[in-house]
């Protein structure tokens, strides 16, 4: 849906003069032994006397094989080549093209595990040999700022080159890729940041998370990012991935990984495995900016918002635009940002909504977590973190807990699963004496229990009389709590 956008724009870069194949140029690589190696490079512009640059290696996936010398070029490596990337990361990538019917390491990604072979494929031993030969070629190259990428196939060219060979790469950034996970822990003094996408039909996720696991207990501060929902195409999140090249070209070999809260912004959209709790996190690449600019512009509001009445939640929230009318005789915040979960809210809790001292706190939140394959059960748990978190900031703070609304099955959100988060909620609720449980659900459900769509034109998001209606049952609420001034 929304990643659309998206992926039309990294089409049109392909096609456009952002991504000619000029950008890269065009060398075959010859080995003593008469093998040849196709692949492309793309330079940096020149730097200072005397500066060095790093260089980024780069593996394509399966469907990219071949002799054309161009295909390794469609996914992943438009990135490096747009011109704002090059003018701040300047760097050397290599790209090099695996032959049809073999593989970058002989592995079968279909499966669960597997043995990482004595010695690398015979396209990989050409790829390291050419390595070698721009070494030598270009002395400008920072050898200790040497970083890996790839996606699918490339990506376990990634895990095999940064457990078999840790000491050669600062960085290691494999996409829904996999390795052996008896040698994941060859790669603790590597820099790792790990993608893979959670219903991924091609490569298990579980190929990532056993190359993950290793090394986090061997005390590497690997980064993972699941993405819910997300099939095989998980490149087009990862490489969009906005704080990505920022902690990539902060890494160098033979030093401690420089961890992501270093290089990133506190606004930017954190690594899934540096969010609190389980369940999903928005992957959307259209989340990524939004999210920056609402939590930008609240940080800004920070002194104003002070004792506020906070509405909490996902777009539902975010779209209410009339707050202040319908409520006039309350200061109201809202902390909305549409397609965020309960995860994320747990994440910016802190910054958006307890910094506030808040007089109170009106959430609704779990739609999202449903449409991208949570769980009831750890949802709701989640939403119990929330109030545990909101209560300990202030014992004596009303909330204000509203029930998930109707959707449609059409939008990943099936009325038993919304009822089931609904009545588990209920059950936290019932247990908080100064929080109250508002029944948006039944309110707006049909007989179906499905929205209506007089009321929820899309069948999700509600029009003007559906807040109307919503903020007609709130101000009695509001009343009996003392909230108006």
């Amino acid at each position: 849906m929304k990643l659309l956008p998206t992926l039309l724009a990294l089409a049109a870069l392909y096609s456009s003069g952002i991504l000619r194949a000029e950008a890269y140029e065009a060398v075959v690589f010859k080995a003593s032994s008469g093998e040849t190696l196709p692949y492309r490079l793309l330079k940096p512009e020149p730097q200072p006397s005397g500066a060095k640059v790093p260089l980024v290696l780069f593996f394509h996936g399966a469907g990219e094989r071949g002799s054309d010398n161009t295909s390794q070029l469609r996914h992943g490596a438009p990135l490096f080549a747009k011109p704002e990337v090059q003018k701040a990361y300047p760097a050397y990538v290599m790209a090099p093209q695996c032959p049809l019917d073999h593989l970058w390491v002989d592995l079968d990604w279909s499966t669960d595990s597997g043995t990482q072979p004595a010695q690398p494929s015979g396209p990989m031993r050409l790829v390291l040999a050419a390595l070698d030969e721009l070494l030598t070629q270009y002395p400008d190259i920072d050898q200790d700022r040497i970083y890996v990428t790839g996606l699918s196939m490339g990506g376990f060219a990634t895990w095999d080159l940064i457990t078999r060979f840790p000491d050669r790469f600062a960085a290691g950034v494999p996409v829904c890729g996999g390795g052996d996970a008896k040698r994941a822990v060859q790669a603790k003094n590597v820099a790792v940041w790990a993608f893979h996408g959670e219903a991924d039909p091609t490569v298990k996720v579980g190929r990532t998370r056993a190359m993950i696991d290793p090394l986090r207990d061997a005390g590497a501060t690997a980064l993972y990012t699941e993405y819910a929902a997300v099939t095989h195409d998980s490149w087009t999140n990862a490489y969009g991935e906005p704080m990505l090249l920022p902690w990539l070209f902060a890494q160098k070999r033979g030093q401690q990984a420089v961890p992501w809260d270093k290089v990133a912004e506190p606004t930017e959209l954190p690594p899934t495995s540096l969010f609190p709790s389980q369940g999903p996190v928005q992957p959307g690449l259209w989340f990524r900016p939004l999210w920056k600019s609402q939590r930008t512009k609240w940080a800004q509001s920070l002194a104003a918002d002070q004792q506020a009445l906070v509405f909490l939640g996902d777009s539902i929230t975010q779209g209410w635009g009339t707050l202040a009318q319908d409520f006039p005789g309350i200061k109201v915040a809202n902390r909305g940002i549409s397609g965020d979960t309960t995860r994320g809210v747990l994440y910016r809790i802190k910054d958006d909504v307890i910094s506030l001292k808040p007089r109170a706190v009106a959430l609704l939140i779990g739609t999202n977590d449903i449409e991208l394959g949570g769980s009831p059960e750890v949802i709701a748990e989640n939403i119990r973190i929330i109030i545990e978190q909101l209560r300990a900031s202030d014992p004596k703070m009303p909330l204000i807990v509203s029930r998930v609304m109707p959707a449609d099955a059409s939008n990943k959100r099936p009325a038993n699963k919304i009822q089931r988060l609904n009545q588990l909620v209920d059950q936290i609720v019932d247990a908080d004496p100064l929080a109250v449980r508002v029944d948006t659900y039944t309110l707006f459900a049909n007989e179906e229990g499905n929205a209506r769509k007089e009321e929820f034109p899309d069948l999700l998001h509600p029009n003007p009389a559906a807040y109307a209606r919503w903020a007609e049952i709130l101000r009695p609420i509001f009343k009996k709590l003392g909230l108006e001034y």
